[in-house]
């Protein structure tokens, strides 16, 4: 895959830490980690929409249609970004994610490693939104936007395999 423009990590290796989400820098860690997550899935949606046969029509078009969610998502955490001063190719991020959603051979396997992949993001967005009120408010209103905007990704792999990822009421 051409990631451009991020630049990834050698297949294997991880992504430096992020910094401090004190500072511009470390806030501009997690919206290029963020984005680089939604474009994973945003093709990971495509790939699984065009790729597992054992998807229905209507699963089908359901990911088509998440992945465009993804690619707004994605366009909101750039656009932060470069508001910020700062580029995604400033440093290095894993297409980790793209590797494990790809490795998936059904449509239930994958949209349970979807499902649970969307939770950890989704927890991580209420998490930096919280911590970004006060310090970025700009920032964390895109974070906590794209964090419930999740709740239907997630909610995909219940209505179709009653997988259920979410597992705390009071997040959901």
């Amino acid at each position: 895959m051409n990631w451009s423009p991020f630049v990834v990590v050698p297949t294997g290796e991880h992504a430096e830490a992020p910094r401090s989400i004190q500072s511009v820098d470390g806030i501009c860690d997690r919206l290029r980690a963020a984005g680089f997550a939604e474009i994973q899935a945003r093709d990971a949606f495509l790939w699984a929409a065009d790729t597992l046969p054992d998807a229905s029509e209507e699963l089908r078009a359901e990911w088509r249609g998440l992945a465009h969610e993804e690619n707004k998502h994605l366009g909101w955490l750039l656009t932060r970004l470069e508001e910020l001063g700062r580029s995604v190719a400033d440093r290095k991020v894993s297409d980790q994610l793209w590797h494990s959603l790809t490795a998936c051979t059904s449509a239930e396997g994958f949209s349970r490693f979807m499902a649970t992949a969307e939770d950890r993001g989704r927890k991580a967005g209420l998490r930096f939104s919280e911590q970004l009120a006060k310090i970025d408010p700009i920032s964390a209103r895109i974070f906590g936007q794209i964090a419930q905007e999740e709740i239907e990704h997630i909610r995909l792999a219940e209505r179709h395999f009653g997988f259920v990822a979410m597992h705390s009421a009071e997040n959901a």
